[in-house]
């Protein structure tokens, strides 16, 4: 009458991959792809990454430098939008406290900017464009009169370094601030901190967000 013991029916749960297993002197990695797409990828990859001349990439490494980056998000921005970082746009949240002070001879109480030391130690080393983001709710209710002047006041506490204010808290307030400064988006990075300024980048289409634990630092 046959067999009726379901051999299948008690194999242990491992038994059907260790069948599958790869043969001798396999390492157990990802399936190498051999497709047309693969291999352009690869040879754009190595050419976009070949070791430029000398002269260039000292050029790059001195520019990267003053932006505060590394030589190598210097480089794949560029390789990703063909141009060239310059300006960075720092969120007025990280940058400095702004309040309400006291009461000026117009009966209003006055906008007293505190930048944060160790915000204002990088921004002291940054030789790049900088901008400032100002998000809403780093912002006590600004009038129109006191949001022209608030960039006078910035600089005060930032020693000149900022070249302009947008005001907003997303992608399009970015894109605007960029385009009435005359800087295309590709030029800028966002420095930031976490998740949702990362965010913010990318919704503004800009080819770096730069965590500001390690903006400015000297790397290795």
């Amino acid at each position: 009458m046959g067999d009726r013991f379901d051999r299948l029916g008690v194999r242990h749960a491992n038994v059907e991959a260790l069948l599958r297993r790869p043969g001798i002197g396999h390492n157990n990695g990802p399936t190498f792809d051999m497709s047309w797409e693969a291999w352009v990828w690869r040879r754009a990859s190595a050419k976009a990454w070949k070791a430029p001349k000398p002269e260039v990439a000292m050029l790059r490494l001195k520019r990267a430098e003053r932006l505060g980056i590394t030589y190598k998000e210097l480089t794949s921005a560029l390789m990703d939008s063909g141009a060239h970082l310059g300006a960075a746009i720092l969120p007025l949240s990280l940058a400095a406290r702004v309040r309400r002070g006291a009461l000026n001879s117009y009966g209003q109480r006055e906008i007293v900017i505190e930048p944060r030391n160790s915000i204002a130690d990088l921004v002291a080393k940054f030789r790049g464009r900088l901008f400032i983001l100002g998000d809403i709710d780093a912002v006590p209710g600004l009038n129109d009169a006191e949001r022209a002047e608030f960039l006078a006041l910035l600089n005060r506490a930032f020693d000149g370094k900022v070249e302009a204010v947008g005001w907003g808290h997303d992608g399009p307030a970015i894109r605007a601030m960029l385009k009435t400064n005359g800087l295309p988006h590709q030029e800028a990075f966002l420095v930031g901190s976490g998740i949702g300024h990362r965010v913010l980048g990318e919704s503004a289409g800009l080819p770096l967000t730069k965590d500001i634990d390690t903006w400015l630092i000297p790397s290795g």
